[in-house]
C-alpha cells in the first residue's frame, strides 16, 4: 500500500464531501502504520465535518502524540475543545500554539487575532488574570513585531475592553477603546464597545453623539439590537 497515494484519495475524498469514505480510507491506512501522522489529521478533519468532534479530539490527540509540531493540528485541537465548551484545554493547547510560533504560524507573522482568540477563551473558561496576562503579554512583547496582520489589529483591546467591562473596571474600559478607535482598522463592534465605555463613565452626551455619528456614517441608517441596548442605558 503507497501511503501517499491513498492520503491524497482519502483528501479527494474530503474535498468532495464524502467525509465517511475518507475516514474509512484513513481508517485502513491506520491499521498498516498506526505511526501515520497525516492520516490521523485527514481522519480527524473529516470527523469534523460530520459533526464527530470527539472521534477528531481522540484523532488530534494521537497525532500530536506522534508529531507535536504537525501543521495546524494544535489550532484544529484548540478549535474542537472550544467547540466542547472546554474552554481552560482550548486556551491551552492555543497558547502552546503561539508558544511554539514565536513568529507566527509558517513563519508568516504574528497574529493579534490568535492572541485575543487565546485571551478571550481563558477568559472563558473562568481564568480572567490568565486572560489579562496573555494580553498584557502581547502588547508588552508583541504589538511591535505586527506587520502582515494590521487588518485585526483591534482584537486585543477589544477582547480586554469587554473583560474590563464585565468586571465593573469602566475607567480601563474607556482608556482601552478610546486606543482601539484611533486605528483605521475599526470595526462595528469597536464603536460599540466605546460607546458602551462612555455611558458607563456616565459620558452620557458623548455616548450620545457617538450613537447617532456611528447609526449615520457606520451603519447606514440601521440600528441593530447592541445600538438599541445601548441607546435603553442611556434612558435609565
Amino acid at each position: 500500500m503507497n501511503l501517499e497515494t491513498e492520503i491524497i484519495k482519502a483528501i479527494d475524498y474530503s474535498d468532495n464531501e464524502e467525509y465517511q469514505m475518507a475516514i474509512d480510507i484513513c481508517t485502513g491506512l491506520i491499521k498498516s502504520n498506526s505511526n501515520y501522522d497525516r492520516a490521523y489529521f485527514e481522519r480527524a478533519m473529516a470527523y469534523l465535518n460530520l459533526n464527530k468532534d470527539n472521534l477528531a479530539i481522540n484523532d488530534f490527540k494521537k497525532l500530536l502524540q506522534l508529531n507535536p509540531e504537525y501543521p495546524g493540528a494544535k489550532d484544529w485541537y484548540s478549535r474542537t475543545l472550544s467547540g466542547l465548551s472546554d474552554f481552560k484545554s482550548s486556551a491551552d493547547m492555543k497558547l502552546s500554539e503561539l508558544r511554539d510560533n514565536p513568529d507566527g504560524e509558517y513563519g508568516m507573522g504574528i497574529s493579534p487575532q490568535s492572541w485575543a482568540e487565546c485571551a478571550e477563551t481563558y477568559y472563558k473558561a473562568g481564568e480572567v488574570k490568565k486572560a489579562e496576562e496573555i494580553l498584557n503579554e502581547y502588547f508588552n512583547e508583541k504589538i511591535k513585531k505586527v506587520d502582515k496582520y494590521l487588518s485585526y489589529e483591534t482584537a486585543p483591546r477589544r477582547i480586554l475592553t469587554k473583560v474590563f467591562i464585565d468586571t465593573g473596571r469602566f475607567q480601563h474600559a474607556l482608556e482601552e477603546s478610546t486606543k482601539t478607535m484611533i486605528s483605521v482598522h475599526k470595526i462595528p463592534v469597536d464603536y460599540e464597545l466605546f460607546i458602551e465605555s462612555l455611558i458607563l463613565n456616565g459620558k452620557i452626551e458623548s455616548a450620545t453623539n457617538e450613537i447617532d455619528s456611528y447609526v449615520e456614517n457606520v451603519q447606514g441608517g440601521y440600528e441593530n439590537d447592541n445600538i438599541i441596548r445601548l441607546k435603553s442605558l442611556i434612558e435609565k
